[in-house]
């Protein structure tokens, strides 16, 4: 066995056996795989094999696809068949609700280059005659869809790596990994090998191999069954093959298995886990079968294709997949060991495995990806999430598979993981809270009335308007002590500041500057707020969301010969948002501190008095209006917050939710972390050029920069307003110029101060300039968009600078 390889990728499933593939194929032959049994051992030989082009994430969609082109080409190139079969899907929606999301999923399909239409119950009846549909509105068809055999195609993976250089050992059981020098040594029972850098593709071992990392990694072992019928008579002799279907109503997935059925549900109650410790030899195992525990749902099965009623069962695999909490793979950096990868957890590996090594290879080689990673970054996680809050959420998740999750939807189990100080006033006022890194976020106030979550216009739409104009007439609070908040110190803090981030340093105490760490290739990795406190010390903000990440990406950055210390001092600090034009009267009532613009101007901090607790006050506002933002002391953020609502009494002053912050803050056309701004552009597309210096010699992504603007770009951020003020934007949105797709809609928001819906566009340059018009398609129809150029709010500044 070789003693030394560049990358070394642990595990023989799909997942690592493609991302072996991909890394060659970027480059990196240089590549070992080590697999304890066979290929395929674990979870990937006993898969179904669905490969389904119906998503509701243009990643996911652009993933999934690769696979399928994968599996339909990759016999030609290896001589190993896949076993792939193009079956087609039908996805049913039960009412109109799921039917406008499919309408959404085939717009994000039509971005894919994947061929999607919503169909009527004469066409299903025409595509697949045996099912019912008497509780069914409609569906998608997916024509290129099919199922393939996962063992087969795992073989031709290999092989295709192989061919490029890479290297595969099978019967090689790793023992333990080690730190040794800038490399990883993994210890197995054929001898050591040290690498630059390791991969896990470990499937539902991947938690133990962690466990000799200290890394604990959120994954779950869900059982899940199917079972493969005798022939079915209507079958025999009837040519070509019925499309695979996904059926809300029964949780389950049914297709044709040669001349007979396959079908397999997703329990919405009593989710079994696997919680046993998994041996190492358990490599073609399955367990016991218990048919009764999914007898109601393979009922609904049989109600939704009365076949299946009609024919004896042949077998039934019983097994276990390593779910995520969110159902959403884990690929990318393990948090705090550098070179470290992961690429695990799918719940459907298959479908997802060759996509997600895709990207994951280009992630490793180049610096980043043609998609954006951050929803697939398994630094969404943090160590606040223990394992009582994985199982939790987990179960739950995994029983609404199916379900709709229309924009605001979030899950319920495992909260609250994380409060602020002022969440029990907060929710007696009526706020409806969201979750971000666990933390507990008002999405808006109540009036009473549930929140309806629709693909359509969310019922919360006249109080969020509510919300807006107190913020835009008089004074407004918004509670985001979510906000990651760091420290960054030592005699070196500002070389090191200017030479990782786009823009300048703040030069003096008290200066703040929104600051942007790139990637080798000039793509956005991460945006944070910068304030200077002294000479050695910078107070940083970035969304609650990147704790870890962003936490991971500073201190990574940091040179070993640099005098630089990264605190994470989150749990310090809370935050209360202050804005409107009320807000310096309010204020000043609290402390005696000059709030004067001449004494404390925009884009300024200072720290101030408030009862008795030193605050640092940012003078900035992500509303557009004037206003601070208070980072207090977490011990001191109810004392504050009560005189505040106190003092604003006389003024109006009113609670406000994340909801109303995005309604103001598209009317600035102010760009957000994970929508505009992603790891597949640069600053130059997303037209934020005043925050990179090229006047500075160096800096991390200054050369990608230059590129750009030597070469040109392939895309531009377009702000536009829609003529839709009946619907929300969403995001992923298709823009047309006539029948052709020229770009995608990042997100989006209605400005209730100007009364348009407006959004951000990536298009083609020459449909960026202001005036420019096309369409976008929402819900399935088409609505004029104008480029508006200009903030449509105070495009001047005046009222941040008042």
């Amino acid at each position: 066995m070789k003693s030394h390889a560049r990358v070394l990728v642990l595990g023989g499933g799909i997942h690592g056996v493609s991302t072996l593939y991909y890394l060659a194929r970027e480059g990196w032959t240089d590549a070992v795989l080590i697999e304890k049994g066979e290929l395929t051992s674990g979870t990937t030989w006993h898969a179904a094999g669905q490969c389904p082009h119906f998503n509701g994430s243009l990643n996911f969609a652009k993933i999934c696809d690769e696979g399928i082109k994968m599996y339909s080409s990759l016999e030609e190139e290896t001589g190993q068949a896949t076993g792939w079969h193009k079956a087609g899907g039908i996805r049913l929606a039960r009412d109109q609700d799921e039917l406008n999301w499919h309408k959404n999923v085939v717009g994000i399909a039509k971005q894919a280059g994947v061929e999607a239409h919503v169909v009527g119950l004469d066409e299903i009846r025409q595509l697949h005659p045996f099912l019912e549909l008497h509780d069914v509105v409609g569906g998608t068809y997916t024509p290129n869809d099919g199922h393939v055999d996962p063992t087969s195609a795992t073989n031709a993976f290999a092989i295709a790596a192989r061919s490029l250089g890479a290297t595969i050992y099978k019967h090689t059981l790793a023992s333990d990994i080690k730190r040794t020098g800038d490399g990883w040594t993994v210890y197995t029972d054929k001898g050591n090998i040290t690498c630059e850098h390791l991969v896990i593709a470990a499937g539902f071992f991947t938690t133990k191999v962690g466990n000799w990392l200290g890394l604990n990694v959120p994954l779950v072992n869900v059982v899940h069954q199917y079972l493969v019928t005798d022939p079915v008579d209507e079958l025999r002799d009837r040519p070509g093959e019925l499309p695979v279907v996904r059926d809300p109503g029964s949780s389950s997935y049914m297709r044709q298995e040669q001349k007979g059925l396959l079908g397999g549900p997703y329990e919405t109650a009593g989710i079994r886990l696997h919680t046993n410790d998994v041996p190492w030899s358990f490599d073609m195992d399955l367990l016991p079968p218990d048919l009764d525990h999914i007898s109601p749902w393979l009922e609904q099965m049989m109600e939704r294709m009365p076949l299946f009623g009609s024919v004896g069962v042949r077998r039934v695999i019983s097994g276990f997949i390593a779910h995520t909490p969110d159902l959403v793979p884990l690929v990318g950096p393990a948090p705090g060991l550098k070179n470290v990868w992961l690429n695990c957890g799918s719940t459907t590996g298959i479908a997802q495995g060759p996509g997600c090594s895709k990207y994951l290879a280009q992630w490793m080689v180049h610096g980043s990806a043609d998609i954006s990673m951050t929803g697939l970054d398994p630094r969404r996680y943090g160590d606040i999430h223990n394992g009582d809050w994985v199982r939790e959420r987990t179960i739950e998740a995994s029983s609404h598979m199916y379900d709709l999750h229309p924009p605001g939807y979030y899950y319920k189990s495992g909260r609250p993981l994380r409060v602020s100080p002022i969440h029990e006033e907060l929710a007696a006022k009526g706020a409806q809270f969201g979750e971000s890194m666990g933390w507990e976020r008002v999405k808006y106030f109540s009036n009473g009335e549930p929140e309806h979550m629709s693909y359509s216009q969310n019922s919360s739409f006249s109080t969020v308007a509510e919300e807006c104009k107190a913020v835009r007439e008089a004074i407004g609070v918004l509670d985001l002590s979510s906000f990651s908040k760091f420290e960054v110190s030592g005699a070196d803090a500002e070389a090191f500041i200017n030479r990782t981030f786009a823009n300048r340093a703040p030069r003096k105490p008290g200066d703040i500057a929104l600051c942007h760490l790139l990637t080798a290739g000039g793509e956005i990795n991460a945006e944070i707020t910068v304030t200077r406190i002294d000479e050695q010390l910078f107070y940083m903000t970035s969304a609650g969301s990147m704790q870890v990440r962003d936490f991971n990406l500073l201190n990574e950055a940091v040179n070993p010969d640099e005098d630089v210390k990264v605190t994470d001092i989150t749990e310090n600090y809370g935050v209360l948002v202050v804005s409107g034009p009320r807000t310096r009267d309010v204020l000043s009532k609290l402390t005696d501190a000059d709030l004067s613009t001449a004494a404390f101007p925009w884009l300024k901090a200072r720290t101030i008095q408030i009862e008795g607790a030193s605050v640092r006050a940012l003078r900035i506002s992500y509303a557009g209006e004037l206003g601070w933002e208070l980072h207090v002391p977490i011990g001191s953020l109810r004392k504050v917050y009560l005189s505040l609502m106190k003092a604003g009494a006389d003024h109006g002053i009113k609670d406000f939710g994340l909801y109303a912050l995005n309604c103001l803050r598209m009317e600035k056309a102010y760009r957000g972390f994970g929508s505009e701004l992603t790891n597949e552009i640069s600053l130059v597309e997303a037209d934020m050029d005043r925050f990179y210096s090229l006047k500075k010699d160096i800096f991390v992504g200054k050369a990608g920069i230059e590129k750009r603007l030597a070469e040109g770009v392939k895309i531009k951020l377009a702000y536009v307003a829609i003529e839709a003020p009946h619907l929300d934007v969403i995001g992923q949105e298709p823009a047309y110029s006539g029948d052709r797709i020229i770009g995608s809609v990042t997100s989006g928001g209605f400005g209730h101060a100007v009364g348009k819906n407006l959004a951000f566009v990536y298009v083609e340059p020459e449909f960026a300039a202001k005036d420019s018009t096309f369409d976008i398609e929402m819900n399935g129809e088409r609505y004029k968009a104008v480029v508006l150029g200009d903030p449509i709010y105070d495009p001047a500044n005046e009222r941040l600078r008042a």
